[in-house]
């Protein structure tokens, strides 16, 4: 399934493959969301493949790197157990949500 970005009301609803390529869409819809949301960012992964890269997960962590150094909220949904384990595996269970699955 190819990736789709939406953005609604501070939340950006991502469907698809979360991983390397296909991945621009979603950063330049998430660089957009962060110069203009007043207090914090959703990220909803609810719609996407279970599955994740390195590079899908270093993008999630580069964003809640910048709203934090902003000040502003990150906050992921939507996860599934793949994504959350491979978020987890690769350092930054921080990002997960306990409501995800």
């Amino acid at each position: 399934m190819p990736l789709d970005v939406v953005v609604k009301d501070g939340v950006m609803l991502v469907s698809g493959r979360l991983v390397g390529r296909e991945l621009v869409r979603v950063r330049d819809a998430g660089k957009a969301l962060l110069d203009q949301a007043d207090q914090g960012i959703i990220v909803d992964l609810s719609q996407t493949e279970h599955v994740i890269d390195i590079a899908g997960i270093q993008m999630l962590a580069a964003f809640s790197r910048s709203a934090r150094i902003r000040g502003k909220q990150f906050r992921l949904i939507g996860l599934n157990k793949i994504q959350i384990d491979a978020l987890k595996l690769a350092g930054f269970e921080s990002l997960t949500d306990s409501n995800s699955v």
